[in-house]
């Protein structure tokens, strides 16, 4: 392929993505929730077999993962996880402050109380697994939180998820973003959440840990802070249940590897996060973002 049919595909895929979601965030304000979800989870579908790259890669890496499992399952894993991202998708959208709290059940809210408790901010680690969205924006009906995230592309976008989370309780700190480190600091010094995802190899500072039996490049900030401002650590994921109801689970504080050697305890409490998010997957693996290149790098 020639540079400049490259450059044409990447723009007509950006202004295709772009026309796409503003025909679907003019579409959720007069759809109800639940055809909303159930629209999502068509759009997810027909993803699948139209995104042949995206599934491809869906179905390498649950082959390459759950090696016991034969074809069937893994196809109709990786159907299933499309049709579950164009839910979360849609019902992102679709999501009112009236409808939250007949959408969610919290596990473990008491654990996440203890941590917030100290005083000291708290450090929400998690993944891209479940409605990632709508947990955030669950618990920032409890608890003042921010989320670290990356730019996304392209910015129509990434201005309408700012703004959909911003409506719904929670701020976004975009990485790379001036003044990004020192709003950082005063969410230790306000007391505040912040929800970092780990499971995704991004051009941030990270390490290689160990992710379903192969080493994977992951973020470290979440350890980095922990230990930076002894801030409690907890570990939250969601899931979603057969009648489209979503269950938060929240475990910690976790306690964390103190050596008094700052650069192995990062590297070590980093894998010690990445081994709780994989469990987590593992029991719902439908619910990941298969299609995401984690293991792009290799040592």
């Amino acid at each position: 392929m020639t540079t400049v049919t490259f450059k044409t595909r990447k723009w007509f895929n950006r202004l295709s993505l772009s026309v796409t979601t503003k025909i679907l965030w003019l579409l959720s304000r007069i759809v109800p929730y639940r055809i909303g979800v159930r629209a999502g989870g068509c759009l997810g579908f027909a993803a699948y077999y139209l995104l042949a790259r995206g599934r491809k890669r869906a179905i390498e890496h649950l082959s390459s993962v759950f090696t016991d499992k034969d074809h069937a399952w893994i196809r109709r894993t990786a159907r299933d996880n499309y049709v579950h991202l164009g839910k979360a998708m849609l019902e992102l959208m679709i999501m009112r402050s009236s409808l939250l709290e007949k959408q969610f059940t919290f596990r473990g809210f008491e654990n996440l109380q203890q941590a917030y408790d100290q005083g000291k901010g708290v450090i929400y680690v998690t993944g891209h697994i479940g409605s990632w969205e709508i947990m955030g924006i669950a618990l920032a009906a409890a608890f003042p939180l921010s989320a670290v995230a990356a730019p996304i592309e392209p910015r129509a976008v990434n201005d309408m998820i700012l703004r959909l989370r911003s409506g719904l309780g929670f701020t976004t700190i975009l990485r790379g973003k001036a003044g990004a480190a020192r709003e950082l600091i005063r969410i230790f010094k306000e007391n505040r959440v912040l929800a970092i995802l780990i499971d995704q190899d991004t051009d941030v500072e990270g390490a290689y840990v160990d992710f379903m039996g192969r080493p994977a490049w992951t973020p470290t900030a979440a350890a980095q802070m922990a230990i930076r401002f002894n801030a409690p650590v907890v570990f939250g994921y969601t899931h979603r249940g057969d009648d489209n109801r979503h269950t938060i689970t929240v475990e910690g504080p976790i306690e964390l590897v103190r050596t008094g050697d700052d650069e192995k305890d990062i590297i070590a409490n980093t894998a010690l996060f990445t081994k709780k998010l994989e469990d987590a997957i593992m029991k719902h693996p439908e619910q990941w973002v298969w299609m995401h290149r984690r293991w792009r790098r290799q040592q």
